[in-house]
């Protein structure tokens, strides 16, 4: 059997260079880093991988992002790139889950998905009123359904196609672990 044939469905593992943490490729996002192992002033976030340089792998995690900019690994631009990545990530997450139909947006559905236990993630947007932020962190609590606090209102209702949101319930698993993940989670 040909070495192609054997390799066929296979995904290549990296290590993170933060946690140590072995995962496939796709679970990391790539920089660019200088032979002392500083992170190149004018590259920093790879997205297409065929940047020129030293490649070096972090997960797709804002704790790995701050451990990286606290060992000195990554710079200031590098840092604020890499949080800039992945808030794009993850708003690409939640729009996709709305294409799949794994979205409840707004308070009255996503008091709903609590309630039914169909939530996997609950994301309050961050400008949102104290009120409903209190009230949706407490049901939360109660449900012990993880939320975050993340973006804003009108960010939220535009990846969604819709006016602003102050809630979005995640009713799938993966897409609300790949999000949480990201940002760590409280329940």
């Amino acid at each position: 059997m040909s070495t192609k044939k054997k390799n066929r469905g296979r995904q290549p593992i990296r290590l993170c260079v933060c946690c140590g943490r072995e995962a496939p490729k796709s679970d990391m996002f790539r920089i660019v880093v200088l032979p002392d192992g500083k992170a190149e002033t004018d590259e920093g976030v790879d997205e297409t991988g065929k940047k020129k340089g030293r490649g070096a792998y972090i997960c797709r995690k804002l704790s790995c992002i701050d451990k990286a900019y606290s060992d000195g690994i990554i710079g200031e631009k590098t840092k604020e790139e890499s949080y800039a990545y992945l808030t794009g990530y993850a708003l690409q997450l939640i729009a996709i889950a709305m294409k799949a139909g794994r979205i409840a947006s707004g308070e009255f559905s996503g008091e709903e998905s609590i309630k039914s236990n169909t939530a996997g993630l609950v994301i309050i947007a961050q400008d949102a009123s104290d009120n409903t932020k209190e009230k949706f962190i407490n049901k939360c609590k109660y449900y012990r359904i993880p939320y975050i606090l993340f973006s804003d209102k009108t960010t939220l209702g535009n990846i969604l196609g819709k006016n602003e949101r102050s809630v979005v319930a995640v009713k799938d698993v993966d897409f609300s672990t790949k999000v949480l993940n990201i940002f760590g989670g409280n329940e």
